[in-house]
C-alpha cells in the first residue's frame, strides 16, 4: 500500500506486480499523474474511486476496470474474474487513450473491444449505434461497422454528453452527422450515409430541444 505518487512510483519500479489497485486520489496528486511517469505498463490496473463522474468517464472510455468505494466484495470478485491471466497486449494503447482523454475535451478517444479485436477510435468517427439484442453495432464514418457485446444503454450513458442522442430504443446517433430531420407522426432522421433512423414519439420533444440548443450556438 502506497500513499503518495513518489512512494507508488518507487514501489512499482522495485516490484514486479501482476495487478495494481489504483486509487484516483494519491495525496495531492492523482492516479493519472502517476501513470504519466510509467514508460512500460507491465501490470493490470483496476481503478478504485469514490464517485467521480469525470474520472469514471475517462476510465470507461479507455476500457479499464474500476470499482466504486466502498468496495463491494461480490463486485471485486466479478472484476477479478474478468481479468485475463496474461497482460492485455493493448494495455499500453489503453493507457495512452486514458491519458489523452484526461488532457483534452476535444477529439476524445474511445476503446471498443470485440471478441477478436480492439479498436482505438476518435469518438467523432462514430456515426451511429444500433441495438442488436444485448449487442450493439457501431457504424463508423468510414462505412465500417463494429459489433460489440456492450448494450446500447452502455454507449448511451457514455456518449450522450458528446453530441450523441438516443432517438429510439434501438438507435443512438451522432447529431453532427444528421442530413435531414423529417417531422410528423412517424418522424425519422436521414443520416449523412443515407441511413434512416426513427424518432420515437416520446423522444421528439427532447430531440427538438437538443437541436434548438445547438442552433443557439451555431
Amino acid at each position: 500500500m502506497c500513499h503518495t505518487l513518489e512512494e507508488a512510483k518507487n514501489t512499482i519500479k522495485k516490484l514486479n506486480f501482476d495487478l495494481v489497485f489504483l486509487d484516483i486520489q494519491l495525496s495531492d496528486k492523482t492516479a493519472f499523474d502517476l501513470l504519466k511517469t510509467i514508460k512500460n505498463l507491465t501490470f493490470q490496473i483496476i481503478f478504485t474511486t469514490a464517485y467521480d463522474k469525470y474520472a469514471i468517464e475517462a476510465i470507461k472510455f479507455s476500457a479499464f476496470d474500476y470499482l466504486l468505494k466502498p468496495i463491494d466484495k461480490d463486485e471485486l470478485n466479478e472484476t477479478l474474474k474478468r481479468l485475463d491471466k496474461t497482460l492485455d497486449i493493448n494495455n499500453a494503447h489503453k493507457l495512452n487513450t486514458l491519458l489523452h482523454n484526461t488532457l483534452t475535451e476535444d477529439k476524445k478517444k474511445i476503446v471498443i473491444t470485440t471478441e477478436k479485436e480492439t479498436y482505438f477510435l476518435e469518438m467523432s468517427n462514430i456515426l451511429r449505434c444500433e441495438a442488436d439484442g444485448s449487442y450493439t453495432k457501431l457504424y463508423l464514418v468510414s462505412n465500417d461497422t463494429i459489433y460489440t457485446s456492450k448494450t446500447l444503454k452502455y454507449y448511451d450513458d457514455l456518449l450522450n454528453s458528446y453530441h450523441f442522442f438516443r432517438t429510439h430504443q434501438s438507435h443512438l446517433i451522432n447529431i453532427n452527422f444528421i442530413s435531414k430531420y423529417i417531422k410528423g407522426t412517424n418522424a425519422y432522421i436521414i443520416m449523412n450515409d443515407e441511413s434512416v433512423v426513427p424518432v420515437a414519439k416520446r423522444r421528439k420533444d427532447d430531440f427538438s430541444d437538443r437541436i434548438n440548443n445547438l442552433n443557439k450556438f451555431a
